[in-house]
């Protein structure tokens, strides 16, 4: 006998209002999830712009977060006024941990990270990148405000150029925004010097989307002894990630081109000069003409002064002609992204800061690598990591 079994499907209609209104629902929580926002001020001891901040981020929407590091009366006020979420230590913990404390706390999806010296004039809160760089301008009238000034307006081109590549190098952690997941997904801020710069390479590494948008102002060393020692540490911990991650690095020249020429440029018309080496005939008669001095002492001297204002003028109309050249983009690009920078320092910035800068850089470069070496611990005075 054979068995026939009968059965019964009821297909439901895959489109019914009921299933619309589910899936409406939950895409309105997803949206509503993403466009949470937390702000992460930081602070060492300083209040400066903690709470104008506060001000403006509340009427933003975004949840605020205090991270402080041995915090005076103004910021145990200003926390306590308007109720902010805070991790506070009374002893320096390291940075790099006072921002994850205070990640730990964040609920938002996107975290907009700043340090209580900048302030915040204009955020574009764009949905669009992993990672986003806050433009910045120096507030100040010193010359060395001004030089600064300038060396930031180049850090903005070299975040610009980066996002146009599609990666990024490197993150001024005096204002930038990251997408909580993203953050979590590197690991977090690491132990390091710079935590910032140690976070962009790794976004950059990684191939995360980065981009430029909004503005702030922060401040700048106004003595040549605090800007000297920010330089040492900034050099120092820029050196320790980039010989962490130096292979990779370089792997990917459009990572670290811009930044080269942008950030040094005054390398431009070292290479030129080095590149344009002095003709054999010129070098063999410096050395031989001395020796002939019994021909005609006279004739013999002005000869060498001759070669000798060859050699200096080839190498003075080389470097001229790089710094004209560069000038020349750096007033056109301040112009086009309505960058104030002092036109007349130019030739200071490139002649004197920018050199120093370099020369300090090396010297970093080379303590980093050889403390790497003898496997000794890196310090940094008045810096804990």
């Amino acid at each position: 006998m054979t068995s026939l079994i009968h059965h019964s499907f009821r297909f439901k209609p895959s489109n019914t209002n009921e299933d619309l209104q589910i899936e409406k629902a939950k895409n309105d929580i997803n949206i509503e999830t993403q466009q949470k926002k937390s702000a992460i001020i930081v602070s060492y001891r300083d209040s400066s712009y903690i709470e104008e901040n506060v001000k403006k981020l509340i009427s933003d929407g975004f949840e605020i977060i205090i991270a402080v590091e041995e915090p005076n009366e103004e910021i145990l006020r200003i926390i306590k006024e308007y109720n902010l979420k805070h991790t506070v230590s009374n002893k320096r913990r390291g940075k790099w941990r006072a921002l994850n404390d205070a990640v730990a706390l964040a609920e938002g999806y996107h975290i907009l990270f700043i340090d209580s010296d900048t302030k915040i004039l204009r955020l574009d809160c764009s949905y669009d990148f992993d990672a986003v760089d806050i433009v910045k301008e120096i507030e100040g009238s010193s010359l060395l405000e001004r030089l600064v000034n300038i060396e930031y307006f180049n850090m903005f081109l070299t975040a610009k150029i980066a996002s146009r590549f599609g990666t990024c190098l490197s993150l001024n952690g005096a204002a930038f925004g990251i997408k909580k997941d993203v953050l979590l997904n590197l690991g977090g801020f690491r132990k390091r010097i710079n935590e910032d710069t140690d976070l962009g390479v790794r976004l950059g590494l990684k191939g995360y989307r980065f981009g430029v948008r909004g503005k702030a102002t922060t401040k700048a060393p106004t003595t040549f002894k605090s800007w000297f020692s920010q330089r040492e540490r900034w050099s120092l911990g820029g050196a320790e990630v980039v010989i962490e991650h130096i292979g990779s690095i370089l792997k990917k020249p459009k990572l670290w081109i811009p930044y080269l020429f942008l950030f040094y440029p005054s390398v431009i018309g070292f290479i030129l000069n080095f590149s344009l080496s002095d003709n054999l005939i010129i070098k063999i008669l410096s050395i031989i003409l001395p020796f002939l001095f019994f021909l005609n002492f006279k004739a013999i001297s002005l000869l060498l002064l001759f070669l000798f204002e060859v050699h200096i003028i080839k190498h003075v109309i080389v470097a001229l002609i790089a710094f004209i050249v560069w000038a020349s983009i750096e007033i056109f690009l301040s112009k086009k992204y309505k960058y104030k920078i002092d036109f007349k320092l130019l030739p200071i910035y490139y002649f004197v800061y920018v050199p120093l800068w370099t020369m300090i850089s090396i010297v970093a470069l080379a303590k980093v690598l050889i403390y790497r070496i003898l496997g000794k611990k890196l310090k940094v005075k008045n810096w804990v990591v």
